[in-house]
């Protein structure tokens, strides 16, 4: 147990004091800046419920019923405004404080996961204070998370990795290890579903390697069950409240339509041409809203943008592949106006910076652990890999950019600590031969 350094006597004051320090900074933050709660279609859906008109409004009020984001994070923000009033102060410190424990819990969950992989101790107290005191996100894991789904979802993700490499070190891992895994992929999926499918995948690769075939079933008929658990009765919902039995989310066509169009690929303003396309088509402003109703609710809409969009990504399929390129490289090494456009717009440049050094570091280090062939580090290739590749043709946000910045900056920091170890040893031998 003492090789864990979570509980390790020498580096748990350390880690505690960096996460008490993470702490400070984003409640600073929160209340320096009182009027920075989270807004978009989230809050909107959160307002809606705590007035008693269900999860509906997503776009404004008198919308109606909505399927244009999963339930969980607006439903929990909704029954707190419910109960302590809408976006008074004392709602938004019970918000704030639920978002940043969820941000600073998956760091800790992090920290205690690529532990047990035998990441080196200064390794992970670098990576660690790197995320609790760099406010490269600052914005989103202080006041966007306390609506939207990025916090929930990162820290299921973490809590899932933890829980991997614990079982992937337990021989053999107990079946109530397996159930808790299924539990937190079914969850996981349902607030997120890229990050769902890549755990989903870890998962998969775990019990083909480490499972007999009995217990690999009973995994895997467990992770049905919890994926089912959360899915069918939205569906169901959806079905009744929308006319259709959408089974995650009812914007796939819209998103598609804002990130693949012909001004995206000529302009070299990105920035610019993003914010004219929501606004030209996001039901979130007004033309777009005029379609939306003309088109006969948000569902028909995002169907015509949808099949709109496939036939332009049909016939133009090389400027396709250059988008989705774009977008996936932005999702490592995101650009100032990502940062310029939503939440925090202080210093886009210093962020991006930040978020890119994280981001490259953190994919040489996957790499180079791969080529070592290091237990357990083909599960962070697919958490980190995975989700970018499967949000190709939409464009990354800072909120989706967020979803595996903790885990690249451990894979960063180690790389950086084996360099820096190579280097040490050579100078040391150096020194030592005559």
């Amino acid at each position: 147990m003492n090789s864990i350094p979570w509980i390790d006597r020498n580096s748990r004051p350390i880690a505690a004091s960096l996460l008490g320090l993470g702490l400070l900074l984003r409640a600073a933050w929160a209340l320096l800046r009182p009027a920075s709660g989270a807004s978009g279609e989230a809050s909107n859906v959160a307002v809606a419920i705590a007035l008693g008109r269900g999860f509906s409004d997503a776009y404004r009020p008198g919308q109606g019923y909505t399927a244009h984001l999963l339930p969980i994070s607006p439903s929990i923000a909704g029954f707190i405004y419910s109960l302590f009033g809408i976006r008074t102060p004392l709602s938004e410190f019970i918000l704030a404080c639920w978002c940043i424990g969820l941000v600073l819990g998956s760091f800790a969950l992090y920290y205690r996961a690529f532990g047990r992989l035998g990441v080196a101790r200064p390794a992970l107290l670098g990576a660690l204070a790197f995320l609790c005191l760099m406010p490269t996100y600052v914005g989103q894991e202080s006041a966007d998370f306390r609506v939207w789904e990025g916090g929930l979802a990162v820290f299921l993700m973490a809590l899932f990795l933890d829980r991997l490499v614990a079982a992937e070190m337990t021989a053999p891992p107990r079946r109530s290890a397996l159930i808790i895994l299924a539990a937190i992929i079914g969850l996981l999926f349902f607030v997120n579903p890229p990050l769902g499918i890549a755990a989903g995948c870890c998962a998969a690769i775990f019990a083909l390697h480490r499972l007999p075939l009995r217990e690999t079933l009973i995994a895997a008929a467990a992770t049905i069950f919890f994926v089912a658990l959360f899915v069918v009765p939205w569906a169901i919902r959806n079905d009744a409240r929308l006319g259709a039995p959408i089974l995650l989310r009812s914007n796939t066509g819209l998103e598609l339509a804002i990130a693949n169009h012909p001004a995206a690929v000529s302009s070299a303003d990105e920035g610019r041409v993003f914010i004219e396309r929501l606004a030209e088509i996001h039901p979130i402003n007004a033309p777009g809203y005029q379609r939306m109703q003309a088109a006969g609710g948000e569902v028909a809409y995002a169907q015509v943008l949808g099949d709109e969009t496939r036939r332009w990504i049909w016939s133009h399929k090389a400027d396709t592949l250059r988008l989705a390129a774009r977008h996936v490289r932005q999702v490592y090494a995101p650009e100032p106006w990502q940062f310029a456009t939503w939440g925090t717009r202080q210093y886009p440049g210093v962020r991006a910076a930040l978020a890119s050094l994280v981001g490259v570091g953190g994919l040489l280090g996957i790499l180079l652990a791969l080529v070592r062939r290091r237990r357990g580090w083909a599960y962070l290739a697919i958490l980190a890999l995975l989700p970018a590749i499967e949000l190709c043709l939409f464009q990354p946000v800072p909120r989706y950019t967020y979803l595996i910045y903790g885990l690249l900056a451990f894979c960063g920091a180690d790389l950086l600590w084996s360099l820096f170890g190579k280097a040490r040893g050579r100078a040391i031998s150096a020194t030592a031969s005559p």
